[in-house]
């Protein structure tokens, strides 16, 4: 009767471990078969966003969640410096920034520290302002907006204008 039993649990044993390796191996095959057409084209062969990004104005319209209706602020970006300009609402701004085709990184932002009449213009010029010093952010462009994300979350929103022109002082 023990060896019976034995004889059981071995046939038992040899049987799972069969078929174990008989799915893992198909686990593999299906991972192979199907990671093949997911896999994305190098970054190279997708076109450099910045290219755009640079030849246009960028005008806050959403901050953090609350649109804005002629808030005055807004960037412009120089790619071959990797420095950014703009107007916080009330001061001028700029800084130094590094990006990929996905990402921006806002590095030394500095401003002017005039003081706002407007309490309101003062309060959205602030959290913008902590908003991108220091602060990394993925990115995209979709219907003429720039969006900038945190985890997953549009936290700024800058719609495009063309750039004024720029006329000569003598």
């Amino acid at each position: 009767m023990l060896t019976k039993l034995i004889l059981s649990a071995t046939v038992v044993l040899l049987a799972n471990t069969c078929n174990n390796k008989t799915a893992t191996e198909k686990e593999q095959q299906d991972t192979t078969v199907t990671a093949a057409p997911t896999q994305q084209a190098p970054a190279a062969d997708k076109p450099d966003p910045w290219s755009f990004i640079q030849k246009k104005r960028w005008n806050l319209i959403q901050l953090d969640g609350t649109t804005l209706e002629q808030s005055g602020i807004w960037l412009d970006f120089d790619t071959a410096q990797k420095r950014f300009s703009g107007n916080g609402g009330c001061n001028r701004l700029g800084g130094n920034y590094d990006a990929d085709n996905q990402q921006i990184k806002f590095n030394q932002v500095i401003s002017t520290r005039m003081a706002c009449v407007d309490q309101a213009a003062n309060e959205r010029e602030s959290s913008f302002l902590r908003l991108l010093s220091d602060h990394t952010y993925t990115f995209d462009i979709a219907d003429q907006t720039l969006n900038l994300y945190d985890s997953g979350k549009v936290v700024l929103m800058f719609g495009m204008t063309d750039k004024p022109v720029a006329t000569d002082r003598q």
